[in-house]
């Protein structure tokens, strides 16, 4: 239950942390289209961090559950972290195959796209991970608290 809980405590720092990011890198980035392409493009972004936040609770939700689950976290870390980088080789081919070129404009959506992706992945991981590493410490002290008291209920031998 602590765990349902920390996972959804870090979607909705994400989420937070998404959209400002999303919000900072529209400010900051360059448009190549005209103001009405750039304000849909900004809005297409915004809009997608939601489901970012979703698939990051789902995936690091799963292999979060269970015991020694730090090595799945990472397995999963990188492995959505591959998302963008997949997805941006899918889109030049595509480019590619029909006979268009990558354009800059491209690039630089695809980029700020993964940019706010990547930031909230790395923000679930990184509570989520924390979580765990605190927990797996108090099963330590639990264990050796009871293996000690264990021992002192025996008497002298």
């Amino acid at each position: 239950m602590k765990l349902l809980g920390v996972v959804l405590l870090a979607s909705l720092l994400s989420l937070i942390v998404g959209v400002g990011v999303t919000i900072a890198l529209n400010a900051v980035a360059p448009c190549y289209s005209d103001k009405a392409g750039c304000g849909m493009a900004e809005a297409y972004r915004f809009f997608f961090v939601p489901g970012f936040v979703l698939l990051g609770m789902v995936a690091f939700g799963i292999s979060a559950a269970g015991k020694n689950r730090e090595r799945p976290l990472w397995l999963t870390l990188i492995t959505l972290c591959l998302v963008p980088v997949f997805l941006f080789l899918f889109a030049v081919g595509s480019d590619l195959s029909s006979g268009r070129t990558t354009s800059q404009s491209d690039i630089s959506d695809s980029l700020l796209a993964a940019l706010a992706y990547l930031s909230i992945i790395f923000v679930q991981w990184r509570l989520i991970r924390d979580f765990l590493r605190r927990r797996e410490a108090a099963l330590l002290v639990r264990k050796q608290v009871v293996a000690v008291s264990a021992h002192s209920d025996r008497g002298p031998h």
